[in-house]
Protein backbone atom coordinates (compact mmCIF):
# COMPACT_ATOMS: atom_id res chain seq x y z
CA UNK A 1 0.00 0.00 0.00
CA UNK A 2 0.91 3.25 -0.94
CA UNK A 3 0.51 6.35 1.56
CA UNK A 4 -1.67 7.77 -0.65
CA UNK A 5 -3.01 10.48 1.96
CA UNK A 6 0.06 12.43 0.73
CA UNK A 7 -1.72 12.60 -2.22
CA UNK A 8 -4.30 14.74 -0.84
CA UNK A 9 -6.33 15.38 -4.24
CA UNK A 10 -9.42 17.28 -3.98
CA UNK A 11 -11.33 20.05 -7.02
CA UNK A 12 -15.13 21.25 -5.63
CA UNK A 13 -16.79 23.21 -7.79
CA UNK A 14 -18.35 26.67 -6.25
CA UNK A 15 -21.57 28.41 -6.68
CA UNK A 16 -21.79 29.15 -10.15
CA UNK A 17 -21.73 32.60 -11.58
CA UNK A 18 -25.25 34.42 -12.00
CA UNK A 19 -26.44 36.19 -14.82
CA UNK A 20 -24.28 39.22 -14.52
CA UNK A 21 -21.00 37.54 -14.00
CA UNK A 22 -21.06 38.76 -10.24
CA UNK A 23 -19.85 36.15 -9.15
CA UNK A 24 -16.93 33.71 -10.07
CA UNK A 25 -16.30 30.23 -10.38
CA UNK A 26 -13.72 28.16 -8.37
CA UNK A 27 -12.52 24.41 -8.13
CA UNK A 28 -9.46 23.65 -5.79
CA UNK A 29 -7.09 21.03 -5.95
CA UNK A 30 -3.92 19.77 -5.07
CA UNK A 31 -1.76 16.89 -6.09
CA UNK A 32 1.63 14.45 -5.61
CA UNK A 33 4.17 13.55 -8.16
CA UNK A 34 2.20 10.27 -8.84
CA UNK A 35 -1.87 9.53 -8.85
CA UNK A 36 -4.45 11.06 -10.57
CA UNK A 37 -4.67 14.94 -11.52
CA UNK A 38 -6.88 17.62 -10.98
CA UNK A 39 -8.95 19.87 -12.91
CA UNK A 40 -8.96 23.73 -12.66
CA UNK A 41 -12.62 24.19 -12.81
CA UNK A 42 -13.90 20.41 -12.73
CA UNK A 43 -14.86 19.47 -9.82
CA UNK A 44 -12.12 16.26 -8.71
CA UNK A 45 -13.98 12.76 -7.35
CA UNK A 46 -11.84 12.52 -4.59
CA UNK A 47 -12.31 13.61 -1.13
CA UNK A 48 -9.82 14.94 1.33
CA UNK A 49 -8.35 11.75 3.39
CA UNK A 50 -8.54 12.08 6.86
CA UNK A 51 -7.63 14.05 9.16
CA UNK A 52 -5.76 16.18 6.50
CA UNK A 53 -6.27 20.33 6.14
CA UNK A 54 -6.50 22.49 2.66
CA UNK A 55 -6.36 25.46 2.07
CA UNK A 56 -6.55 27.76 -1.09
CA UNK A 57 -6.19 31.07 -2.41
CA UNK A 58 -7.88 32.14 -6.05
CA UNK A 59 -7.84 35.18 -8.53
CA UNK A 60 -9.55 35.43 -11.38
CA UNK A 61 -9.67 38.60 -13.89
CA UNK A 62 -12.55 39.22 -16.20
CA UNK A 63 -12.11 41.53 -18.55
CA UNK A 64 -15.80 42.62 -20.07
CA UNK A 65 -16.29 43.30 -24.15
CA UNK A 66 -17.62 47.04 -24.57
CA UNK A 67 -20.63 48.19 -26.75
CA UNK A 68 -19.87 50.96 -29.37
CA UNK A 69 -23.03 52.14 -29.00
CA UNK A 70 -23.11 54.31 -26.38
CA UNK A 71 -26.60 55.94 -26.70
CA UNK A 72 -27.41 52.18 -25.80
CA UNK A 73 -25.04 51.01 -23.50
CA UNK A 74 -24.26 54.40 -21.34
CA UNK A 75 -22.94 52.36 -18.16
CA UNK A 76 -20.77 49.05 -19.15
CA UNK A 77 -19.35 46.49 -17.36
CA UNK A 78 -15.73 46.86 -17.33
CA UNK A 79 -13.64 44.80 -15.55
CA UNK A 80 -14.64 41.46 -12.55
CA UNK A 81 -12.19 40.57 -10.11
CA UNK A 82 -12.95 37.26 -8.12
CA UNK A 83 -10.96 36.66 -5.06
CA UNK A 84 -11.11 33.54 -2.91
CA UNK A 85 -10.04 31.65 0.55
CA UNK A 86 -10.88 28.11 0.97
CA UNK A 87 -10.35 25.78 3.88
CA UNK A 88 -11.07 21.99 3.88
CA UNK A 89 -10.86 19.25 6.36
CA UNK A 90 -10.77 15.45 6.06
CA UNK A 91 -13.51 14.53 8.67
CA UNK A 92 -13.56 10.69 7.60
CA UNK A 93 -12.03 9.16 4.24
CA UNK A 94 -15.26 9.59 2.82
CA UNK A 95 -16.29 12.95 3.80
CA UNK A 96 -15.06 16.32 3.70
CA UNK A 97 -15.90 19.58 4.69
CA UNK A 98 -15.33 23.21 3.21
CA UNK A 99 -15.61 26.81 3.85
CA UNK A 100 -14.81 29.14 1.26
CA UNK A 101 -14.90 33.65 1.15
CA UNK A 102 -14.99 35.61 -1.79
CA UNK A 103 -13.96 38.69 -1.94
CA UNK A 104 -15.09 40.91 -5.25
CA UNK A 105 -14.20 43.66 -7.21
CA UNK A 106 -16.51 44.93 -10.18
CA UNK A 107 -16.29 48.01 -12.06
CA UNK A 108 -18.54 49.77 -14.34
CA UNK A 109 -18.00 52.91 -16.16
CA UNK A 110 -20.43 55.57 -16.94
CA UNK A 111 -20.03 57.32 -13.87
CA UNK A 112 -20.73 54.38 -11.56
CA UNK A 113 -17.38 53.01 -10.98
CA UNK A 114 -16.12 50.48 -8.87
CA UNK A 115 -17.83 48.26 -5.58
CA UNK A 116 -15.38 46.12 -3.68
CA UNK A 117 -16.37 43.50 -0.96
CA UNK A 118 -17.03 40.29 0.79
CA UNK A 119 -18.98 38.31 -1.11
CA UNK A 120 -21.62 35.51 0.48
CA UNK A 121 -19.86 32.66 2.75
CA UNK A 122 -20.23 29.13 1.37
CA UNK A 123 -19.99 25.86 3.35
CA UNK A 124 -19.51 22.53 1.64
CA UNK A 125 -19.82 19.07 2.52
CA UNK A 126 -18.49 16.38 -0.46
CA UNK A 127 -19.12 12.24 0.13
CA UNK A 128 -17.19 10.20 -2.23
CA UNK A 129 -17.63 6.44 -3.20
CA UNK A 130 -15.56 4.21 -5.66
CA UNK A 131 -16.62 1.37 -7.67
CA UNK A 132 -14.54 -1.84 -6.55
CA UNK A 133 -16.73 -4.89 -7.90
CA UNK A 134 -19.48 -2.49 -6.64
CA UNK A 135 -20.16 0.65 -5.00
CA UNK A 136 -18.48 1.60 -1.63
CA UNK A 137 -16.90 4.28 0.47
CA UNK A 138 -14.01 5.05 0.21
CA UNK A 139 -11.54 3.48 2.03
CA UNK A 140 -8.70 4.77 4.79
CA UNK A 141 -6.08 4.44 2.46
CA UNK A 142 -5.68 3.06 -1.34
CA UNK A 143 -2.75 2.15 -3.27
CA UNK A 144 -2.04 3.71 -6.68
CA UNK A 145 -3.53 0.99 -8.74
CA UNK A 146 -7.02 1.39 -6.55
CA UNK A 147 -6.79 5.49 -7.02
CA UNK A 148 -7.38 4.48 -10.74
CA UNK A 149 -10.42 2.75 -10.10
CA UNK A 150 -13.90 5.09 -11.16
CA UNK A 151 -14.44 7.79 -8.10
CA UNK A 152 -17.64 9.60 -7.50
CA UNK A 153 -18.59 12.74 -5.42
CA UNK A 154 -21.56 13.63 -4.47
CA UNK A 155 -21.60 17.29 -2.59
CA UNK A 156 -24.00 19.65 -1.76
CA UNK A 157 -23.47 23.41 -0.72
CA UNK A 158 -24.97 26.65 0.73
CA UNK A 159 -24.32 30.30 0.74
CA UNK A 160 -24.57 32.32 3.88
CA UNK A 161 -25.77 36.16 3.14
CA UNK A 162 -22.97 38.19 4.81
CA UNK A 163 -21.71 40.14 1.73
CA UNK A 164 -23.12 43.61 1.46
CA UNK A 165 -26.19 44.80 -0.59
CA UNK A 166 -26.72 48.20 -0.91
CA UNK A 167 -23.62 49.48 -1.94
CA UNK A 168 -24.11 53.26 -3.47
CA UNK A 169 -22.26 54.17 -7.09
CA UNK A 170 -20.42 57.28 -7.84
CA UNK A 171 -23.38 58.35 -9.50
CA UNK A 172 -25.29 58.53 -5.85
CA UNK A 173 -27.52 55.64 -7.17
CA UNK A 174 -27.69 52.32 -5.65
CA UNK A 175 -26.09 49.88 -7.55
CA UNK A 176 -27.78 46.89 -9.25
CA UNK A 177 -28.02 43.93 -8.10
CA UNK A 178 -25.14 42.54 -9.91
CA UNK A 179 -23.13 44.82 -8.87
CA UNK A 180 -23.78 43.77 -5.25
CA UNK A 181 -21.00 41.94 -4.04
CA UNK A 182 -23.40 39.81 -1.93
CA UNK A 183 -26.67 37.88 -2.47
CA UNK A 184 -28.91 38.90 -0.10
CA UNK A 185 -30.19 35.60 0.70
CA UNK A 186 -28.85 31.82 1.14
CA UNK A 187 -28.40 29.90 -2.59
CA UNK A 188 -28.17 26.22 -1.87
CA UNK A 189 -26.04 24.09 -4.90
CA UNK A 190 -25.52 20.46 -5.60
CA UNK A 191 -23.88 18.47 -7.56
CA UNK A 192 -22.00 15.23 -8.98
CA UNK A 193 -18.62 14.29 -10.38
CA UNK A 194 -16.55 11.20 -11.74
CA UNK A 195 -12.86 10.87 -12.03
CA UNK A 196 -10.91 7.58 -13.81
CA UNK A 197 -7.34 7.55 -14.12
CA UNK A 198 -6.51 6.46 -17.91
CA UNK A 199 -3.16 4.80 -17.74
CA UNK A 200 0.20 6.84 -16.40
CA UNK A 201 -0.10 10.24 -17.25
CA UNK A 202 -4.22 10.94 -18.03
CA UNK A 203 -7.05 11.57 -15.92
CA UNK A 204 -10.75 12.08 -16.88
CA UNK A 205 -13.09 14.26 -14.45
CA UNK A 206 -17.13 15.06 -15.63
CA UNK A 207 -19.57 16.80 -13.39
CA UNK A 208 -22.82 18.05 -13.30
CA UNK A 209 -23.79 20.92 -10.66
CA UNK A 210 -27.05 23.23 -10.08
CA UNK A 211 -27.75 26.27 -8.38
CA UNK A 212 -30.98 28.04 -7.10
CA UNK A 213 -30.98 31.45 -6.02
CA UNK A 214 -33.38 32.80 -3.18
CA UNK A 215 -35.39 36.09 -4.00
CA UNK A 216 -34.18 39.25 -2.30
CA UNK A 217 -35.82 42.24 -1.61
CA UNK A 218 -33.78 45.31 -1.64
CA UNK A 219 -34.37 48.74 -0.65
CA UNK A 220 -34.73 49.87 -4.15
CA UNK A 221 -36.86 46.47 -5.73
CA UNK A 222 -37.29 42.71 -5.32
CA UNK A 223 -34.54 40.98 -7.92
CA UNK A 224 -34.09 36.78 -7.97
CA UNK A 225 -31.18 35.82 -9.87
CA UNK A 226 -31.88 33.05 -12.49
CA UNK A 227 -30.93 29.27 -11.81
CA UNK A 228 -27.82 27.57 -13.34
CA UNK A 229 -26.92 24.42 -14.33
CA UNK A 230 -23.10 23.05 -15.47
CA UNK A 231 -21.96 20.37 -16.93
CA UNK A 232 -18.04 20.45 -16.78
CA UNK A 233 -15.78 17.77 -18.49
CA UNK A 234 -11.67 18.10 -17.97
CA UNK A 235 -8.92 15.93 -19.67
CA UNK A 236 -5.68 16.56 -17.12
CA UNK A 237 -2.49 15.48 -18.49
CA UNK A 238 0.93 14.84 -16.35
CA UNK A 239 3.20 16.35 -18.61
CA UNK A 240 6.59 16.03 -16.47
CA UNK A 241 6.76 14.12 -12.86
CA UNK A 242 9.76 13.81 -11.14
CA UNK A 243 10.29 14.26 -7.60
CA UNK A 244 9.60 16.80 -5.84
CA UNK A 245 7.98 18.56 -8.42
CA UNK A 246 4.71 17.53 -11.38
CA UNK A 247 3.48 19.56 -13.91
CA UNK A 248 -0.01 18.94 -15.40
CA UNK A 249 -1.87 20.55 -18.60
CA UNK A 250 -5.51 21.33 -18.07
CA UNK A 251 -7.92 21.14 -20.94
CA UNK A 252 -11.87 21.91 -20.11
CA UNK A 253 -15.20 22.62 -21.53
CA UNK A 254 -17.79 23.90 -19.24
CA UNK A 255 -21.50 24.26 -20.23
CA UNK A 256 -23.10 26.66 -19.16
CA UNK A 257 -27.11 27.09 -18.99
CA UNK A 258 -28.71 30.43 -17.22
CA UNK A 259 -32.17 30.55 -16.41
CA UNK A 260 -33.62 34.47 -16.56
CA UNK A 261 -33.03 36.87 -13.81
CA UNK A 262 -36.50 38.04 -12.42
CA UNK A 263 -37.76 41.14 -10.90
CA UNK A 264 -40.51 43.11 -9.50
CA UNK A 265 -39.61 46.82 -9.24
CA UNK A 266 -42.40 47.51 -6.89
CA UNK A 267 -41.62 46.37 -4.17
CA UNK A 268 -44.12 47.36 -1.56
CA UNK A 269 -47.27 45.42 -3.47
CA UNK A 270 -47.35 41.96 -3.98
CA UNK A 271 -44.34 40.11 -5.29
CA UNK A 272 -44.99 40.16 -8.93
CA UNK A 273 -41.71 38.88 -10.47
CA UNK A 274 -41.48 38.58 -13.91
CA UNK A 275 -38.51 37.59 -16.31
CA UNK A 276 -35.83 40.05 -17.36
CA UNK A 277 -35.21 40.78 -20.86
CA UNK A 278 -31.39 40.67 -21.70
CA UNK A 279 -30.86 38.00 -19.30
CA UNK A 280 -29.72 34.18 -19.40
CA UNK A 281 -28.97 32.25 -22.14
CA UNK A 282 -26.66 29.22 -22.88
CA UNK A 283 -22.64 29.31 -23.03
CA UNK A 284 -20.02 26.88 -23.90
CA UNK A 285 -16.47 27.68 -22.50
CA UNK A 286 -13.03 26.33 -23.29
CA UNK A 287 -10.02 27.08 -20.99
CA UNK A 288 -6.63 25.96 -20.88
CA UNK A 289 -4.30 25.55 -18.14
CA UNK A 290 -0.94 24.38 -16.26
CA UNK A 291 -0.42 23.39 -13.21
CA UNK A 292 2.72 23.01 -10.61
CA UNK A 293 2.97 20.76 -7.35
CA UNK A 294 6.31 21.24 -5.60
CA UNK A 295 6.03 19.42 -2.50
CA UNK A 296 2.77 20.00 -0.78
CA UNK A 297 2.26 23.42 -2.39
CA UNK A 298 -0.10 23.63 -5.54
CA UNK A 299 0.42 26.60 -8.35
CA UNK A 300 -2.39 26.85 -11.65
CA UNK A 301 -2.95 29.34 -14.01
CA UNK A 302 -5.45 29.10 -16.51
CA UNK A 303 -7.25 31.15 -19.44
CA UNK A 304 -11.01 31.03 -20.08
CA UNK A 305 -13.31 32.18 -23.14
CA UNK A 306 -16.71 31.92 -24.38
CA UNK A 307 -16.25 28.97 -28.00
CA UNK A 308 -19.90 29.33 -28.34
CA UNK A 309 -22.74 30.68 -27.25
CA UNK A 310 -26.54 31.16 -27.59
CA UNK A 311 -28.04 34.53 -25.24
CA UNK A 312 -31.72 35.11 -25.13
CA UNK A 313 -31.22 38.41 -26.34
CA UNK A 314 -27.56 38.88 -27.06
CA UNK A 315 -27.57 42.12 -28.92
CA UNK A 316 -29.04 43.63 -25.61
CA UNK A 317 -26.54 42.23 -23.11
CA UNK A 318 -23.33 43.44 -22.01
CA UNK A 319 -21.06 42.16 -19.04
CA UNK A 320 -22.53 38.94 -18.57
CA UNK A 321 -21.21 35.07 -19.20
CA UNK A 322 -20.19 35.09 -22.55
CA UNK A 323 -19.55 38.33 -23.56
CA UNK A 324 -16.42 38.42 -21.47
CA UNK A 325 -12.86 39.19 -23.51
CA UNK A 326 -11.25 36.71 -21.53
CA UNK A 327 -10.96 35.05 -17.62
CA UNK A 328 -7.59 34.37 -16.11
CA UNK A 329 -7.08 32.60 -12.58
CA UNK A 330 -4.17 31.89 -10.78
CA UNK A 331 -4.48 29.67 -8.04
CA UNK A 332 -2.13 28.48 -4.94
CA UNK A 333 -2.87 26.08 -2.77
CA UNK A 334 -1.50 23.31 -0.28
CA UNK A 335 -2.34 20.56 2.36
CA UNK A 336 -0.95 19.79 5.86
CA UNK A 337 -1.70 16.72 8.71
CA UNK A 338 -3.94 18.04 11.08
Amino acid sequence: MRRAFLVGLVGITLAASPAFAHHGVAAVGFGDPEGPGVGMETTSALTLPRRLGFALVKSEFVSFQSRADRAAFPEQKDVSWFNLAALGFGVTPWLSAYVFQPFNYKSMDGGVGGNAGLGDTNLMLAFGWKWDEGLRLIPQKESLDELADWHFLLWASCSLPVGPTERIGGDGEPLPPDMQTGFGAPSPALGLAALKQVGTDFTLLAEINYQYFFRHDYSFTRYQFGPETRINGAIVYRAYAKRPLRVDVVAELTGLNIQRDREDEDKDGPAMMSGLPASGGSILYGSLGVRAYLGRIALGLAVKRAVLKRLNEGSEQQGSEGLEDFRLAFTVGGTVPL
